[in-house]
């Protein structure tokens, strides 16, 4: 799951909680490494981190074997595979998915994405930064920026437009490694099936919202 899937299905009234859900993602975006919390802390903001963290851990476990995944990405992979020439597909198709739930959530619930931005800008950031040291995550100089920019940026709202929501998985692709050198041809293909897949996710989220409970 994405940032804003990750927050809608689990958050509770706890903002280190809250932003723990997201983390994990955090972590292995801008210090290039992965978080694995302890368990148990001793400062309950930290406490609130290390289990949302943790929720953010099995709730991807869950999402990867649901229903809802493999029903979505069939779809996605059904409407695009065939007249698609960019590589990796199947990487392609599970990236949209994800970013496709978080525009869907975001069709669904208007006031989500500024709850979970206003939520992240709450917290304290050097109880955060105790956290991540306490978990062994040392990147200070490269996290803190880094964080100060997810938040202020606000990128999750781009993913409103459909256009936008192509140019983050081109994003993806460059900042993986993945070389290609994307097309008009690509962008039509993507904005004519869009509309369609967004539909289908709609339509499919009541189930992941059972298989997560």
């Amino acid at each position: 799951m994405n940032f804003l899937s990750h927050y809608y299905f689990y958050k509770s009234d706890d903002i280190y909680y809250n932003l723990g859900l997201v983390l994990p993602d955090l972590v292995r975006n801008i210090s290039k490494t992965h978080l694995r919390p302890l368990s148990t802390y001793d400062k309950k903001e930290h406490i609130a981190l290390g289990n949302g963290s943790k929720a953010h851990i099995e709730g991807d476990r869950i999402f990867h074997q649901s229903e809802f995944f493999r029903v979505c990405e069939t779809h996605i992979a059904k409407q695009l595979n065939t007249k698609a020439t960019w590589p990796r597909k199947w990487f392609f198709n599970h990236l949209l998915l994800e970013i496709g739930l978080d525009r869907v959530l975001m069709d669904h619930y208007p006031n989500l994405c500024q709850e979970f931005y206003t939520d992240l800008e709450q917290v304290d950031k050097q109880t955060l930064i105790e956290f991540l040291n306490l978990s062994g995550i040392k990147q200070y100089n490269e996290f803190a920026p880094g964080y100060e920019r997810f938040v202020n940026f606000k990128f999750i709202f781009e993913y409103q437009y459909n256009e936008k929501i192509f140019f983050a998985l081109s994003r993806v692709y460059l900042r993986t490694g993945i070389t290609y050198e994307w097309t008009e041809n690509d962008k039509m293909l993507f904005m004519e099936h869009l509309p369609g897949i967004l539909k289908f996710i709609s339509e499919h989220i009541d189930i992941l919202n059972e298989e997560l409970k």
